[in-house]
Order: C-alpha cells, then sequence, then structure tokens
C-alpha cells in the first residue's frame, strides 16, 4: 500500500477532480485489493497492473455514480469545472492548465482514464492493455478520441477569449 498509495491517488485525483472523493476511492482501492490479496499470483509488475486495474473500474465506478453532471451542455461543464479547478488548492491556477483539466473532466470516464495515464502519466499501451483487458488498438482509439474532444473544447476556448 505503501509503495502504491500515490499511485492510486493521482490516478483517482485527475479522474474525480475532488480531493476528497479521490481520498474516498482510493481507500476503496486498498481494501478490495486487501479482501482478494490472497487469490492473487503473479509477481510484483502484474500485482501494480492489478492493482491499477482495481483503481481504474473504482474510479470510473465513483464517477458513475456521481455522473459528474455529464447531461449539461459542454459549456457549462467547462465554466463549471474551469472554476473548481481554479478554486482547488491542489492545482496551480495557471489558466491553461485549469482549462485542460476542465476539458478532460467534460469526458466519459473510459476516455478521461486513458487519456490521462497516457498523457499524465506516460504509460504505454501494452501496460494499459495488461491492466484493463481492453486490446491495444481500443485503447490507442480512445486515446485518439478524446484528445479531439479536448482540442475542441481547447479551441472553443481560446476563440471565446480572444473575441472578448
Amino acid at each position: 500500500m505503501r509503495e502504491n498509495y500515490p499511485l492510486v491517488l493521482s490516478q483517482a485525483r485527475r479522474m474525480l477532480l475532488v480531493r476528497e472523493d479521490a481520498e474516498d476511492v482510493t481507500q476503496q482501492v486498498f481494501l478490495k485489493a486487501w479482501k482478494a490479496w490472497e487469490g492473487f499470483e503473479g509477481n510484483p509488475a502484474q500485482r501494480q497492473a492489478w492493482l491499477l486495474r482495481i483503481a481504474r473500474n473504482t474510479t470510473v465506478d465513483s464517477a458513475r455514480k456521481r455522473r459528474l453532471r455529464r447531461m449539461l451542455p459542454v459549456d457549462t461543464q467547462l465554466e463549471e469545472r474551469t472554476s473548481g479547478v481554479l478554486s482547488s488548492d491542489d492545482f496551480s491556477g495557471e489558466r491553461i492548465m485549469a482549462l485542460l483539466h476542465a476539458a478532460i473532466a467534460t469526458l466519459p470516464p473510459k476516455q478521461r482514464w486513458v487519456f490521462q495515464a497516457r498523457y499524465f502519466d506516460g504509460r504505454s499501451y501494452a501496460h494499459l492493455s495488461l491492466e484493463t483487458g481492453t486490446s491495444e488498438g481500443a485503447l490507442k482509439a480512445s486515446y485518439h478520441h478524446a484528445k479531439k474532444k479536448i482540442e475542441k473544447v481547447l479551441k472553443a476556448e481560446a476563440s471565446l477569449v480572444f473575441h472578448r
């Protein structure tokens, strides 16, 4: 737990944005892992992939339960997420990073997770495939779609900023 807590927490934090929610999910992840520990067989690399798979699934489930207001129009979501990110002590306050995180937060949970794992953690598609049981091709497609959606949101926001 000591070894993987920061990794699991950062993954949950980027998905959920709210630190307390991420801490709750991280605790749930380690509780699930502890309960299933005896049945796990594998080397340390497989163990970390197994733990990260539990973390991804738990975080995605939590995001779905919270619904993260996905039914709101994208511009309303972006405005709410940006103000939430800018007011958070956990982010630097730089507008572009706030906009990036807010745009990421508008993605569906699975696309958000793939984008963050690749973009922020630099994890390979092969590692993510092992972690999720999803093909590398499907992960690449999810990342591509996520990237396009983020670019679209950021371009729309940039045009609003420059036309004010």
